[in-house]
Formats: C-alpha cells, structure tokens, sequence
C-alpha cells in the first residue's frame, strides 16, 4: 500500500500543490497589507511561483519559462520585499520547542526508510515526507505554543517574505549544472584534469573531492556542481578506472561538496540570508564560523574514502 501511495503520480503532484496553495494564501496576505512597501510586486512575484508549484507539471515548458523570466524580472527591479511589520518578540522556550524542529528530519527519515523497506522510490518518498514533515511540524508548533491557526499562516508569511527571491535560487543553480552537463563542461574539466591528475584511485578521488568542493564554492551551490563534475571527473577518473562503487563515491562527492557550500557567499541561502535574519553585525560572520568545520569535514571526506579503498583490498 505504501509504495503503491509513493509511486502514484497525484502523491508528489499534492505536495507541491499544498506548496503552491499556500504561497497563493501568503500573496493575498501582502496583498491586503496596506503597509507593505511593495505589496503589489511581492504579491505577484509569489502568485506566479504557487503557479510553478500548483501546475508546473501539467503547463508546457516555455510557458513555465516565462514565468521563471517574469519572477526574475520582478525581483530585478527590487520589488520583491519583506513587509516592514515589527517581528514578535521571542517568548521563553521551553524544551519542548525544539520538537517542531526535530519533527522534520524524523518524518522525512521515517518516509524515507519506509521506501527502501517496500521497495519503493526512495527519492519521490524523500521529497514526499519533506512535504508531510512541514504539516506535522507546524501542527506540532501549534500545539506547543498553543497558538491559534492563523498564526502559522502570519509566521510562514514572515518567513517567506524575509528569505524572498532566495527560494528559487537552489532551482536555479540545478538548472544551471543540468546546462554546463549538456554543454559538455564536466568533459572539458576531465580533459583538464586527467593530463595533471596523479595516478591511483586515493589520488584521483583527493582531486575529484576537492574539485567538488571548488566548484561548489564558485557556484554557490552543490548542486551545480554536482553533475558536472561527477560527469567529468567523479565518473571517467574515479569510478571506472578503478571499479568503484559509484554510489559511495558519489555520496561522498555530494558531501564533499557541501564543505565548499559552507565557505562562500555566493551560497546566499546558506550563508548570507541568515545574517539578515538575525541581524548579524558581521556580513561574513556565518562563513567566519563556518569555514574551519568545512576544512575538518572535507579532510574527515578523505579519510572515511581512504579507509574504505584499504577495506576493499
């Protein structure tokens, strides 16, 4: 029954129509916000994208094209703002609070494991339990803090309008790995890279991880790189000469990648937007902190690869 639930079509089209619909509700509420210093702009910015959501499979591309044009358009001209409304003033937690936090991950791990357990798409399940884990947590947050309903429209709206055009900026940034793909860029690195890349599969997966972490940290995001250079590095110097297993190698390069998302400011949605919404002083403070635990993390990629290579003999 579960896997029957996964793999129907409607199940992943009803998550992102929950999506849609609520950007829908969160355009309205700005709408009719008279104070909102560009409640026309940020409105319509936010009704085209519940488009997206609401019917991006069922619209043709180029329609679905002109609209992604239009949403960069609007925010090009800066009319895409967060209203200027005073932010609520924090309340005492108490250890219950984090329960909301902790229930996104448990339910999206929850459907996740349930896939790999009925043979069903772990991917689609993954997306789909996001999904439900943001309606299970918001109930959760309801009940601990015992607000009424409409308080979670008026908090996602505020969120929503704080991080603004930054939502679609890891689509983007996917989209532009899927065109350097196409292009031919990961064969180009390859042909680069294999005439100064040493010999042996520890060297070649060092160069392949640290290209994925470059890369990243120059696109702003692990997923532009993620397809270019495991296309032209990670696939004909890593994994076939060698015979590697391409999962692991590529869950490691995906990973690997993320220690260069930590290290730059093009990673806007990681790295710059929580200065805003914490009122940081320092507009590198995040990266500051970061950068350290990116180095330890990428050198722990390199260790956990060459203990595995040393298991495999």
């Amino acid at each position: 029954m579960f896997s029957n639930f996964i793999q129907n079509p409607l199940t992943l089209d009803a998550v992102f129509a929950v999506i849609g619909a609520l950007l829908w509700v969160y355009a309205g509420m700005t709408y009719a916000d008279r104070q909102h210093p560009t409640r026309t702009g940020t409105a319509l910015y936010w009704v085209i994208l519940g488009t997206l959501f609401l019917f991006g499979s069922r619209i043709p591309n180029w329609i679905s094209g002109v609209l992604v044009v239009t949403l960069v358009v609007i925010e090009g001209f800066g009319k895409v703002k967060a209203t200027d409304a005073e932010h609520p003033k924090p309340r005492d937690l108490r250890a219950w609070s984090i329960a909301p936090v902790l229930a996104i991950p448990a339910v999206t791990f929850a459907f996740a494991g349930a896939a790999k357990l009925f043979n069903a798409d772990v991917g689609k399940a993954t997306t789909v339990g996001l999904g439900v884990s943001g309606v299970v947590a918001a109930i959760i947050a309801l009940a601990v803090f015992r607000d009424p309903v409409q308080n979670a429209f008026v908090a996602g709206r505020r969120l929503t309008e704080d991080i603004g055009a930054l939502h679609i900026y890891p689509q983007l940034l996917a989209s532009l790995g899927a065109v350097f793909t196409a292009a031919g860029v990961g064969m180009v690195f390859a042909g680069f890279v294999g005439k100064f890349a040493p010999g042996g599969a520890l060297a070649a997966g060092i160069v392949f991880f640290a290209a994925m972490a470059l890369f990243t940290a120059l696109m702003g995001n692990s997923f532009a790189a993620f397809s270019v250079i495991m296309t032209g590095i990670g696939i004909p110097l890593v994994i076939k000469p060698y015979g590697l297993d391409p999962a692991f190698v590529a869950i490691l390069g995906l990973t690997s990648a993320s220690c260069g998302t930590l290290c730059t400011p093009m990673a806007a949605n990681f790295n710059v937007l929580p200065v805003g919404l914490y009122e940081m002083k320092d507009a590198s403070g995040v990266i500051r902190t970061q950068w350290k635990f990116a180095i330890a993390l990428w050198l722990a990629h390199i260790a956990i690869y060459a203990a595995w290579l040393k298991l495999r003999r």
